[in-house]
């Protein structure tokens, strides 16, 4: 039976992925930070292990992992990795204070080099692997008034691709999605100016995207299972861009 770690599990992009892969019959190692409101009705499941970790600690990572193997009985094949913070100052860069900028860098860039770190040994001794990286469009665009977010998502995108490389040898397929605003409830996961900020990015999307539509939670499902398919084999490395044409 295959089985799926999800990191960042509470999001709402992670929690939906969750739930459906559950339905799908999927064992599931859901991690998550603090929160758990989204994904708790998940917990006492048959096949789910579920652990609050913070993905900035090597060693807690480490941890969660092996616990999940011990618990499932099985190491996980596939990881989808969704966790990430962002620049909620919403500054421009010359504003933005140095700890700050520093914080969002280290954090996603951190998180994403920790979960792949204590995921990819056994994927490797198994022979088979498929990993996938959650970036954003901006990797590509840039984000005005949000310079450290859009620059560490570049650097997760360029990860996956160097990490690609590395491990293709050994049936992993490591690929990044990277979607435009995705249809959400801003206010579950933001307030304040930074809420306002959000609302008005998402209006100016919506304002120049020629399909006219947000990127929805669906269609982010159907390409991640693309991307976990054990038939996919040569589909490796690429950041993939839903963005509506933008």
């Amino acid at each position: 039976m295959r089985q799926i770690l999800i990191s960042g599990a509470n999001s709402q992009i992670g929690s939906y992925l969750a739930k459906e892969y559950y339905k799908e019959g999927y064992k599931l190692v859901l991690l998550y930070h603090k929160r758990k409101e989204r994904i708790s009705e998940l917990f006492n499941k048959d096949g789910i292990f579920s652990c609050p970790v913070d993905l900035c600690n090597s060693e807690a990572v480490k941890e969660a992992v092996f616990r999940a193997e011990q618990f499932l009985h099985q190491s996980s094949d596939t990881l989808i990795h969704c966790a990430s913070i962002r620049s909620s100052d919403a500054l421009p860069l010359y504003q933005t204070e140095p700890m700050q900028f520093a914080n969002v860098l280290s954090t996603n860039m951190m998180s994403a080099y920790n979960i792949l770190r204590w995921t990819l040994p056994s994927m490797q001794e198994n022979a088979f692997g498929r990993v996938i990286i959650f970036g954003s469009d901006v990797s590509q665009k840039g984000l005005q008034n949000g310079s450290a977010y859009s620059a560490s998502k570049a650097g997760i995108v360029n990860l996956v691709k160097s990490v690609a490389l590395e491990m293709a040898k050994y049936n992993i397929v490591i690929n990044a999605i990277s979607p435009a605003p995705v249809e959400t409830n801003l206010e579950e996961d933001y307030s304040g100016e930074y809420l306002n900020f959000r609302k008005r990015y998402f209006a100016e999307y919506l304002a120049q995207v020629p399909t006219g539509k947000l990127v929805t939670k669906e269609e982010i499902k159907k390409v991640t299972d693309l991307l976990i398919d054990e038939n996919i084999k040569n589909l490796n490395g690429e950041e993939i861009i839903i963005d509506g044409g933008v």
